[in-house]
């Protein structure tokens, strides 16, 4: 029992890595696409959705849907799912992208959290470790903290006041993040599939209303942009999303906030690579606190047998189940 346990969290584990992963290049990808941020996340969704509905079609497994039912945990995290995603590239726009990235990076903490209160998931010191190692890691990698010769070792959010709507609106990135894994762990019934579905389809019309209120211009669009902007859709949103579906389904809210965060160790490599970043010894050491974390998580938990999981309807409201 205790081998299939550490079987399926490891599955989570790498499921979750990879999402995270690919998650992480739609900074590189966004370099190369002329559209605003908020037009981006709207592609991101529709080719989850596209995705999604081949799947169903070609592998006929809308049975899949039989005695489903629509629930408000099930349209609220379809909502967070577009509004995480619309939210943060909209902000990165507004904003300096360390500011956009601390923001939106928030979220894992306040899924965990919530999680621990309303969930009963536990909330131990293997988890205040890693999830304490990864969030500095994140910190010191995305820049706001910092140590130059001249300054010394600075902390803080570049406050100044051309920065303040996006920064409310990365925040909100953030607040929205939290939300989705949180959410996510309810209706733990639910198929992976049928999930990832709905999840796509309540975020299309989420962005559809954010798109229709912002009315991004996409006049300066190249023919390049476009097969990119495709091309990004699928990978960081269709099967990113998709596996970041299917990890909360097996992992706890805390376990998922901890590998979250390799996202800022794909977008730096992807950075030195592609764009010939520098990595400052500050960055390097944020990059091994984050791998320190997720490993040290994964370890313990597949080092011990799961304990049994809580029923991810209780503690919820009957409404919102």
């Amino acid at each position: 029992m205790a081998t299939t346990e550490t079987s399926t969290k490891l599955k989570g584990f790498i499921t979750m890595f990879l999402s995270s992963s690919a998650m992480g290049g739609i900074g590189a990808f966004a370099r190369y696409i002329e559209a605003p941020g908020i037009f981006i996340a709207l592609c991101r969704s529709i080719a989850g959705l596209i995705m999604m509905t081949l799947i169903f079609l070609f592998a006929k497994r809308f049975v899949k849907f039989k005695g489903f039912k629509i629930t408000p945990s099930i349209v609220m995290s379809g909502v967070f799912l577009g509004l995480l995603s619309g939210l943060y590239v909209w902000s990165t726009q507004l904003t300096t992208l360390a500011n956009a990235a601390f923001l939106i990076y928030t979220g894992p903490i306040y899924s965990t959290i919530l999680a621990s209160i309303f969930l009963k998931e536990p909330f131990t010191k293997v988890t205040v470790v890693s999830l304490s190692s990864v969030f500095l890691g994140c910190l010191l990698i995305i820049g706001i903290i910092n140590y130059t010769e001249g300054d010394g070792l600075t902390v803080g959010l570049d406050l100044d006041p051309q920065y303040m709507t996006g920064n409310l609106i990365a925040l909100g990135s953030g607040v929205a993040y939290g939300l989705y894994l949180f959410v996510s762990r309810y209706r733990q019934d639910v198929d992976s599939d049928v999930r990832a579905f709905t999840n796509f389809g309540f975020a299309v019309v989420t962005l559809l209303i954010l798109t229709f209120i912002i009315q991004p211009d996409l006049s300066e669009m190249t023919t390049r942009g476009w097969i990119v902007l495709v091309i990004a859709a699928f990978i960081t949103g269709a099967v990113a999303f998709y596996l970041l579906t299917v990890a909360s389904k097996i992992l706890l809210a805390g376990e998922l906030a901890t590998i979250s965060y390799q996202e800022t160790i794909m977008a730096t490599i992807l950075g030195i690579v592609l764009f010939s970043e520098s990595l400052t010894l500050i960055q390097a050491l944020g990059g091994a606190l984050i791998l320190f974390g997720g490993i040290f998580q994964i370890f313990a938990s597949t080092r011990k047998s799961a304990p049994a999981e809580v029923d991810a309807s209780e503690g919820l409201p009957a409404r919102m189940q």
